[in-house]
């Protein structure tokens, strides 16, 4: 009987503070419940942006030339050093020019020789010009003259021509570069035999203190830009260029616009936008892959959020956390645009005005009250972004 009433007693009591504690925690709950949640939003004010578009490019050379020699012959000497800057004019290879010289000197050679009886003949024919006006010679014998002195000046530019032509094989012994720029390996080398229908160039000089860089995008992106700037809804705007590298940090170049191609790559789809843009510092070189930063047009009336702002639920359907007049939070579903730095264009869902919350979602429960702040971005990020 003593340890029934034992059992009882322990059970009471183990019961009273099971009791205690789940009011303990209750009351913790409510207590949690009831203080304001704090929070940061962002007051929705529209404002006029540039539209930047990120899309993939290919740098290529500003100009190209392959160096390849107009005449045949052995390489004597190679008069640069690989990877060096070149001036246009500069000397490259020199071949072996002696029969080109002997060539000048015979062609040189017979030129004064036809000079010569050219010479002769003119005052021959001014001697028979006295002699035929008082016939002491025909006029047959003064005609032939005067042809043979007409045929020696016709013998003469033919020499003439022909030393000009040994005089450029001579020059062109001496192989110089046609551009400034870049002078890569050496492709032949002392004792090579090359000729003027070789396939294979001796160098290539490439020109980059200033470059192309052709830009891909699909022909969708494409059409929308133009007919969103055909009905209004975007204006047209300075186009700025802005060049990244593979870490996402802008190279110091400016560049403009040259073209946008007339016609689609039948594989990709792609159209291609050429830029040209200084490089002189030379940090761009030809095949290298960038990201390029393009803006082309503006939007006004812009509605900016936060990127952080933006939640999306099961279905992917995009939604922010709003102020409501009461003061508490309300999920408002909305569109996204286009990504805009570190935000997003909302093109539906949201006017001026509203109170966007950023921060402290997580903390909020159902019809809690809100400590309201306004939002500060903690880390600036002066690189921009775009849509691929």
């Amino acid at each position: 009987m003593k340890k029934s009433h034992y059992l009882m007693g322990s059970v009471f009591f183990t019961a009273v503070l099971l009791m205690g504690c789940s009011k303990s925690e209750h009351s913790e709950q409510n207590t949690a419940e009831s203080s304001p949640a704090a929070v940061s939003v962002v007051i929705i004010q529209p404002q006029s942006i540039n539209l930047i578009e990120n899309l993939p490019g290919r740098v290529s050379a500003y100009r190209v030339a392959e160096i390849r020699p107009q005449v045949g012959g052995i390489v004597d000497q190679v008069l640069f050093k690989q990877g060096s800057y070149v001036k246009a004019g500069q000397p490259l290879f020199k071949l072996n020019a002696e029969i080109f010289q002997a060539d000048v000197n015979s062609n040189s050679a017979a030129l004064h020789r036809a000079q010569a009886e050219v010479a002769r003949l003119q005052v021959l024919l001014q001697r028979y010009n006295e002699l035929v006006t008082i016939n002491a010679i025909s006029q047959q014998e003064y005609s032939n003259t005067e042809v043979e002195y007409r045929k020696a000046k016709a013998d003469v530019a033919q020499m003439e021509a022909s030393l000009s032509r040994q005089q450029l094989n001579l020059k062109y012994a001496t192989i110089t570069a046609p551009i400034l720029g870049i002078i890569g390996e050496i492709l032949v080398t002392e004792g090579a035999l090359v000729g003027q229908g070789d396939t294979k160039a001796m160098a290539v000089v490439q020109q980059i203190n200033q470059v192309y860089i052709d830009v891909k995008q699909s022909i969708s992106d494409y059409e929308k830009l133009q007919e969103a700037l055909q009905q209004g809804n975007l204006s047209n705007t300075s186009h700025t260029i802005e060049v990244l590298n593979s870490h996402g940090k802008p190279y110091n170049v400016t560049g403009e616009i040259l073209f946008s191609d007339t016609k689609v790559e039948p594989d990709t789809g792609d159209v291609t936008i050429r830029i040209l843009a200084n490089n002189e510092n030379q940090k761009l070189l030809p095949g290298m892959y960038v990201r390029v930063n393009m803006s082309r047009a503006k939007l006004n009336n812009a509605i900016l959020v936060p990127e952080q702002a933006i939640q999306h639920d099961i279905s992917g359907k995009a939604n922010v956390m709003v102020v409501d007049q009461k003061g508490r939070a309300q999920s408002k579903p909305v569109q996204v645009g286009q990504r805009y730095q570190n935000s997003y264009v909302v093109t539906q869902g949201l006017i001026a005005g509203e109170k966007v919350i950023v921060e402290g979602i997580d903390r909020i429960q159902p019809q809690q009250e809100l400590k309201i702040k306004q939002w500060q971005p903690t880390v600036i990020n002066n690189e921009k972004g775009g849509q691929n």
